[in-house]
């Protein structure tokens, strides 16, 4: 049976040709492309797991608590290996991680990487990283306000 001359076929969409979220799926596509070189080295849960001497259930279990940070690529959830201090969770990382649990992990991955000018052009893993805990403390506080207390 042909195909009515109002549709498109699978193979054209699927390339992007004519499809209005091609342009914007390409870019995001790119800028997780970006984020994912910026963060560094990945790990797998069992990577994760052979570092910290966790299972790889617990480990699941925190990623789904917001208490590790886990993008998908290829279907494969991995780990950025700037969480973890000295063989364990870093607390410091874990505060921001919960505090935006319920974000998107590319989105937190983004938060982590950018720099902001409010940090004196440092991103929130910079101050992880130098331990600025008044910073990051200051962040969270921000976090749980609404902006006009």
């Amino acid at each position: 049976m042909p195909k009515p001359n109002n549709t498109k076929d699978h193979d054209q969409i699927a390339q992007g040709t004519g499809n209005p979220l091609s342009g914007p799926i390409a870019r995001a596509d790119e800028h997780r492309r970006i984020l994912q070189e910026a963060a560094g080295e990945m790990l797998s849960a069992k990577q994760v797991s052979d570092l910290t001497g966790l299972n790889v259930q617990t480990i699941d279990e925190m990623r789904m608590a917001g208490e590790l940070l886990a993008v998908k690529i290829d279907a494969t959830s991995v780990y950025p290996a700037f969480q973890f201090n000295q063989g364990a969770v870093d607390p410091l990382m874990m505060s921001v991680l919960s505090a935006h649990k319920e974000d998107s992990p590319w989105v937190v991955l983004d938060i982590l990487l950018a720099k902001d000018d409010a940090f004196m052009g440092k991103s929130m893993l910079q101050l992880v990283q130098d331990r600025d805990h008044r910073a990051v403390t200051r962040y969270l506080a921000q976090l749980d306000t609404d902006g006009f207390s």
